[in-house]
C-alpha cells in the first residue's frame, strides 16, 4: 500500500500525472488492505499465544486468580484475564462477567499455541 500512496505523493508533489498502475489498483486496495491487517493481527495473537503457552507450561495444574472478561453465552466458559502472569485465555466453567475468579491451568501446548483453564 506505501508503494501506492508513495507514487501518487511523487507524482502530485512534481505536478505530473499519477502512473496508470498505480491508478488502475487503486480500487483494490482497500481490500488488499483489510487481508494485510487481518494476517498481521494472526501473526501477532500467534506470537503472543506461543509466548503465553510457553510461560504457563511447566505450571499445568496451579491455580491462578483471573477476571472474566468475556463469557460465552452458547455454552458455559469465555475468555479470563490472569493477573500474575498477563495472559488472556479461554476458561470452562459458569463464568460471572466482570468478577475475579480463580482459575486452574489444564493446557499449555507450545506447539499448538493454546492455553486452556477450569473454573477452580
Amino acid at each position: 500500500m506505501d508503494r501506492y500512496v508513495g507514487e501518487v505523493c511523487v507524482a502530485v508533489c512534481s505536478g505530473a500525472d499519477v502512473p496508470s498502475w498505480v491508478l488502475s489498483a487503486l480500487p483494490a486496495l482497500p481490500e488488499t488492505m483489510d487481508g494485510s491487517t487481518r494476517r498481521a493481527q494472526q501473526y501477532e495473537a500467534g506470537i503472543i499465544s506461543t509466548i503465553e503457552a510457553a510461560v504457563l507450561e511447566p505450571r499445568v495444574g496451579q491455580t491462578f486468580a483471573a477476571v472474566v472478561v468475556e463469557v460465552d453465552h452458547d455454552e458455559a466458559g469465555g475468555t479470563v484475564q490472569l493477573t500474575d502472569p498477563a495472559v488472556t485465555a479461554h476458561c470452562v466453567g459458569k463464568l460471572p462477567l466482570g468478577e475475579r475468579v480463580d482459575v486452574r491451568l489444564t493446557l499449555a501446548d507450545i506447539v499448538k499455541r493454546q492455553v486452556r483453564f477450569e473454573l477452580a
